[in-house]
Formats: C-alpha cells, sequence, structure tokens
C-alpha cells in the first residue's frame, strides 16, 4: 500500500482498474472528509435501494510481532467502490464512519472479520453487525479453512488465482498485488 502521507498534495489518490473484465474504482486516502464523501456517496448510489445492505470489510494491521497491534488501514468496498482509508496517518477519524460501521443494518463481511473488528476499538469504532464468510459461506475447497480465493471463485464463479509474492528469491510489486488482490475480494464477496 502507499504511503501517501509524505507527499501532502497526494493524500488522496483514486484508480481505475480494470480486472477479469470489471472496472473497480479505488479511493486511497488518509483524509477524513475524503472518507465522508465516499460513504455519502455509496449510501445514495448503491445503499439506499438495496434490501439487502452488505459491504466487504479488510483491515490491515501492525506488524504482529509487536504487542497491542492496531489497524493502520481499513479497507471497505460496495459494489465496485473501494475504499482505502489510511486510518494510522489520518488527520482523524470521523464521526459519519464510525456511526456508518455501527449502522445495524448493514452487513459488514469479510475473513477472520473478528480480528479486525477488535483492532479497530483502538479508534473508537465498534462494528455491530459483523459476518466471517469463513463460517458463513459453505466451503467449496478440501482445506478446512477457504481462503478469499477460494470464497471468491465458488461466489462469482472465477478462476482467480494467487499469486506469489516471491519469484526466485525476488520480490514482485508486493503492494501493488495486494491491493488489486484485495479489491477484487472485496468486489467478490458482495456479489
Amino acid at each position: 500500500m502507499e504511503h501517501l502521507v509524505r507527499d501532502a498534495a497526494l493524500r488522496t489518490r483514486v484508480y481505475h482498474i480494470k480486472a477479469e473484465g470489471m472496472v473497480l474504482k479505488v479511493t486511497v486516502t488518509l483524509q477524513a472528509r475524503m472518507v465522508e464523501k465516499w460513504i455519502r456517496g455509496v449510501k445514495r448510489d448503491f445503499l439506499d435501494a438495496a434490501t439487502t445492505k452488505c459491504i466487504g470489510l479488510d483491515c490491515d494491521l501492525t506488524d504482529p510481532r509487536v504487542p497491542n497491534q492496531c489497524a493502520t488501514v481499513l479497507q471497505l468496498t460496495v459494489a465496485s467502490e473501494t475504499l482505502v482509508f489510511q486510518i494510522i496517518h489520518a488527520d482523524r477519524v470521523p464521526q459519519v464512519l464510525k456511526d456508518f460501521l455501527q449502522d445495524g443494518n448493514i452487513r459488514f463481511c469479510g475473513a477472520a472479520i473478528s480480528n479486525d473488528v477488535k483492532k479497530l476499538d483502538r479508534y473508537d469504532i465498534h462494528i455491530t453487525s459483523a459476518y466471517d464468510l469463513q463460517k458463513v459461506v459453505p466451503n467449496p475447497s478440501t482445506k478446512p479453512t477457504p481462503s478469499l480465493y477460494d470464497l471468491a471463485n465458488y461466489t462469482i464463479g472465477t478462476n482467480l488465482e494467487q499469486r506469489k509474492k516471491y519469484n526466485h528469491k525476488k520480490k514482485i510489486d508486493v503492494a501493488a498485488q495486494e491491493k488489486e488482490d484485495e479489491i477484487i475480494f472485496g468486489w467478490a464477496i458482495i456479489h
């Protein structure tokens, strides 16, 4: 994930990613006002008219070897819109976001989501309606715990493959690959 805080002029970036025949819009930000704008937009464009309101949620966390781990990035996906909020570097955590995540009419879905929910407590964020897809969606694989790739492929009928992060002991662009993978998963989860 890009670290936007280094350049004050680039505190928000919008990407249009084409994958599997889909065009996804990704807003990467550390500005609270952009989070508020994104929430207003997805409510208006997708959630207000939906009978079932479902949002993909994922967090990146600080180094697991360090005690008191917390969320560094919060990712929300609705339809073709994804918000990547670099919460650890944000100017503030907007009340609009807290209220949005506490809305009991919206289902927030992810994998091992209970850990994400716990790590957001530091920001006074309390998610009341969280669903762990690894427990809700039937396991389409022979593994004890299906991966998000397994669930996405089963749910939307694709054949996405997890790309390797290392190739002959050389790192590829891991951050870019992880961002693309998370966006595709978020889209797949809610469809």
